[in-house]
């Protein structure tokens, strides 16, 4: 009998450029072609039938018209996620109106809606408009629609990417859009069936060239991508209210990787725009929007809209006041501020995503501000909110919008992997063959792996995380008082004065070193932000916290031990506390924080601050988990690459190494310190396929004998904020894995003053020298650590794709600031 040959019946097959059988010979890898996975669907693309599924789902759902309760309340698919229940009418009705208000705030007359489904908008917007087009890719819909059309609405059965197709500009025409132009473009609830960002931009694109000049384009409803977590958890506990903290957080991650729909943020939505302005001559402007209805719901806690003027005249630029400055009875002093506009008063918490001071829901601040102002919310926080008087001044160029880091999640990666294994089995089975099929693509989502690490970590941190986390909290305010009782000498002598003082006037009077001084600003920030220190505008301060050095000494005692019980290394909490005691001469540079942390036994500090601690010990059991899958995963009979940067005392590597006890490696120790080589040499030296060599990472990644492509794995922890110019060291680091490869690391993602007094001063530069790239992301606030959503922003940009990063935002560990990013080097 004939042994058919795998890789070419495969290959066979349009949506497969290439298939090749492992070593073992029972596994198959397959390449998904180009040309099926084209942004612009073609047909036979897998973007197609991606697309057709969804038009499938809602032509079958508006057919049944379950939730028919009148002809303009059409609720055939809303289902709450929590319950599977009906949404209530009343809370839809406002969830319209709410949409239509936004619209009908920028005065149009012709509309054009893609995606308009049962036409829950379309009834209250066509008796205010002169022409109304709706396009949708569900028959059932656009049919019945259809039957009792007025003659000034049209609806045209397309997709979204189809607005520019002869059947949508002939309804364009026939209701007389003038040059077939709608001076408004809706696409509401709709984005959540595409398949990833690139095709919405596409559909982008395609909107904002059909808009009349001085038009809008509404992309509303959009489920928020930074939510994601937050709203499976949400889910979990409504389903299990009685599960453990770690169960609910190992079950939002495993509900998260699974999410069939696509979710983004506003910053991917305005570097769109930013992208298509620039293409095509239009300046873009955009504000984003909270959902201002009463009922606490998915609909209002994880939802925005985005209103982008296109060609719009420029509005008046409103003065910025904090919400934190107002009187004490916000709701009596804000709308006569708003009266006195232009004006934002920003920074107001957004209930329920935020229990800060004076939190408030959108509809309570819509009561509030009056008309003509505009409710946004800030498109880099979701839990903080704006007002805005008057409204027309809501919008920002996108390119204000459009430089922070975005995030996505996009389902069309794990749909590929799927139909391509189904194809391909189905394929091997006429063949009278088996094999096992992996799609071999860097943005795969394989859902166990999130789960099981997740699990690893919270195996290894046992059930002692809240008390490690209260630990960390108590520690992180020694830590300001100890900064308050430093700063005391000069800051008496100072705040008396008229006009306060500034961080150079206490530099100049405490004698600071000069490549210390980022981190005396650092500390005022701190400060205020914590409530130690009161900003009197600009740069300059006024009254700080009373705290004598004695009442450090005793805030600290017992700290150690209370720090031991609850997972935290004595001798890392002994050398934190000293070197508080001693910041004055730190500040000075009279001592250096390294003869305090390498003090006494040699490394006993150091290897807590790298190892023996709960939090590192939760994140190493999953990095460990990580490379046990990289090991298994190689498949191709060659050794597993690995590149450890930074790799110092081997917290990080005792447990990859013990991950990867049977596979074989090829795994390079690395660090700038001769010490940390000889440690690791003494530690690691006997193991098989483990070899040692200076690695910077703010040199040329290939001048330093790593060629680029050859790695399966690069991985660091508590390294990458060492970085000069953090966008360009990922760029070259990420040019050294192959595609397909993983990047693993572990970061600090918020300044946590303990560090900021202790650690901190490893960061400053050596005199004279520069600190940071001024173009980098931090320079302009003196900052050593980039948030979670920067990093994976980053990654974005160097061509690293996020897969995922733990621990979730909502467990007990997340304020410890640590957290385990995985990636994987987009195939090109």
């Amino acid at each position: 009998m004939t042994v058919p040959d795998v890789p070419a019946l495969l290959d066979a097959h349009p949506w497969i450029e290439a298939a090749r059988l492992d070593g073992d010979g029972r596994t198959v890898r397959i390449r998904p072609a180009p040309s099926a996975l084209a942004v612009r669907p073609v047909p036979g693309g897998l973007v197609e039938e991606f697309l057709d599924h969804w038009s499938e789902v809602y032509d079958w759902t508006y057919t049944k018209g379950e939730a028919r309760h009148a002809d303009d309340l059409d609720l055939s698919g809303w289902r709450a996620s929590d319950s599977g229940e009906p949404f209530p009418p009343d809370h839809m009705r406002d969830w319209a109106r709410h949409t239509v208000e936004l619209i009908l705030a920028h005065d149009p007359r012709h509309v054009l809606e893609l995606g308009c489904g049962t036409g829950l908008l379309m009834h209250r917007l066509r008796d205010h408009v002169a022409g109304y087009v709706g396009t949708d890719v569900a028959e059932a819909a656009v049919d019945r629609l259809s039957t009792g059309a007025s003659p000034h609405t049209a609806f045209v059965r397309a997709a979204a990417h189809q607005l520019a197709a002869p059947r949508v500009r002939a309804a364009l025409e026939r209701l007389r859009f003038p040059e077939a132009r709608p001076d408004f473009v809706v696409l509401n609830s709709v984005t959540q069936c595409f398949p990833n960002a690139a095709y919405l931009g596409t559909v982008l694109r395609g909107a904002v060239d059909s808009v009349a000049p001085g038009g809008t384009v509404l992309v509303g409803d959009v489920r928020d991508s930074r939510l994601l977590h937050a709203f499976c958890h949400w889910i979990e506990a409504a389903s299990a209210p009685e599960a453990a903290p770690e169960e609910l957080d190992i079950r939002a991650s495993g509900r998260a990787a699974r999410e069939a729909e696509f979710l983004f943020d506003p910053p991917l939505l305005a570097g769109l725009a930013e992208r298509i302005g620039a293409e095509t001559g239009r300046r873009i402007r955009m504000s984003v929007h909270p959902k201002t209805m009463r009922a606490d719901t998915e609909l209002t806690r994880y939802r925005f809209d985005a209103i982008l003027r296109v060609d719009a005249p420029a509005s008046p630029e409103p003065g910025q006041v904090s919400w934190d400055d107002l009187p004490a009875d916000r709701s009596a002093a804000l709308p006569a501020l708003l009266g006195r506009g232009p004006v934002r008063v920003h920074g107001i918490p957004f209930a329920p995503l935020s229990d800060g001071p004076g939190a408030m829901t959108a509809a309570r601040l819509r009561d509030i501000a009056g008309t003509d102002t505009a409710i946004v919310s800030d498109p880099h926080d979701p839990a903080s909110l704006a007002v805005v008087s008057p409204a027309a001044s809501a919008a920002v160029p996108v390119e204000e919008i459009a430089p922070y880091p975005v995030s996505a999640h996009e389902p069309f990666a794990a749909f590929v992997d799927r139909r391509l294994t189904e194809v391909a089995a189905a394929i091997l089975r006429r063949a009278g063959t088996k094999a096992a099929v992996l799609v071999d693509r860097p943005d795969a989502v394989e859902e166990g792996l999130p789960v099981r690490a997740a699990e690893a970590a919270a195996a290894a941190t046992g059930t002692g995380a809240d008390a490690l986390t209260a630990f960390l909290r108590r520690l992180d305010e020694v830590a300001l008082m100890a900064m308050c009782a430093a700063l005391r000498p000069a800051a008496s002598a100072r705040q008396d004065e008229s006009g306060g003082f500034t961080a150079a006037d206490i530099a100049d009077d405490l004698r600071v070193a000069a490549r210390h001084r980022w981190i005396l600003r650092r500390w005022l920030a701190a400060l205020v932000g914590a409530g130690h220190l009161s900003p009197l505008g600009g740069d300059r301060y006024g009254r700080l916290r009373h705290v004598p050095r004695a009442r450090v000494a005793m805030a600290g005692r017992g700290l150690a031990d209370e720090g031991e019980r609850a997972g935290y290394p004595a001798e890392t909490t002994a050398f934190m506390l000293s070197a508080m005691a001693r910041l004055p001469e730190l500040l000075r540079d009279e001592i250096q924080v390294q003869q305090l942390l390498f003090g006494g036994d040699g490394a006993a500090a150091a290897d807590g601050a790298y190892r023996e601690n709960g939090v590192n010990r939760h994140l190493n059991a999953a990095v460990g988990e990580v490379l046990r899958w990289a090991g298994r995963d190689r498949g191709n009979g060659g050794p597993l690459r690995v590149l450890e940067l930074g790799a110092g005392v081997g917290g990080t590597t005792t447990g990859a190494l013990d991950a990867l006890a049977d596979a074989e490696i090829d795994y390079l120790f690395t660090d700038v310190s001769r010490y940390f080589l000889s440690l690791g040499r003494e530690r690691f030296g006997d193991r098989a396929g483990v070899r040692f060599a200076t690695f910077d990472i703010n040199g040329d990644p290939e001048g330093q004998g790593v060629s680029a492509g050859s790695l399966d794995v690069v991985l660091s922890a508590n390294v990458l904020h060492n970085a000069r110019h953090a966008a360009g060291m990922l760029a070259g680091l990420g040019r050294l894995l192959r595609p397909g490869g993983l990047f693993v690391f572990v970061e600090t993602v918020r300044e946590m003053p303990a560090i900021l007094a202790s650690m901190q001063f490893l960061m400053s530069a050596a005199p004279g020298a520069g600190r940071l790239d001024p173009a980098d992301l931090r320079a302009a606030g003196d900052r050593v650590f980039l948030t979670a959503a920067e990093w994976e922003g980053l990654l974005e940009r160097s061509g690293l794709r996020p897969w995922f990063r733990l621990p979730a935002e909502d467990h007990p560990l997340a304020g410890a600031g640590l957290r385990l990013f995985v990636a994987r080097r987009e195939l090109r």
